[in-house]
């Protein structure tokens, strides 16, 4: 079971500094997946969410506007976040992916490594590495 808390310190600077940026959220865990939303919908963030990487593919083709980052659980049935990426990547080029894991990391390629968030996190980690992952392109206007 993740244990995931969500605490906000300063919701208003972490608002502010979240911009307009999308979020390509996907996880096959209902409650991971929700909390993970709730965290990142809070901050500022404008969420799509799916529950498996073809969810997930369907979304992004058919989302007719840019997506910023997808932030996506590494095992999942069917289709793993690391296929989903390498799909997702040939589509949208140089689209930054965040891969999180409860899992020991074996079987995600050595470059990914620094784009893995390990489960459980707090929520403060989480938007730090978004923030991170996003490279401060999304600061607002």
């Amino acid at each position: 079971m993740v244990k995931v808390l969500f605490v906000s310190d300063k919701p208003a600077l972490i608002r502010e500094r979240a911009g307009r940026a999308v979020i390509l959220l996907v996880d096959d865990e209902p409650l991971v997946r929700n909390v993970v939303q709730m965290s990142l919908t809070h901050a500022g963030y404008h969420v799509l969410t799916a529950s498996d990487g073809a969810e997930a593919l369907d979304l992004s083709r058919s989302y007719p506007g840019t997506i910023d980052l997808v932030l996506s659980d590494v095992k999942m049935p069917n289709m793993t976040g690391t296929e989903l990426a390498a799909a997702i990547v040939n589509e949208r080029v140089g689209i930054p992916i965040l891969l999180m894991t409860g899992k020991a990391s074996e079987g995600i390629p050595p470059n990914l490594h620094s784009g893995l968030l390990r489960k459980p996190f707090l929520p403060q980690q989480l938007l730090e590495r978004i923030r991170q992952a996003l490279g401060g392109q999304q600061e607002p206007d």
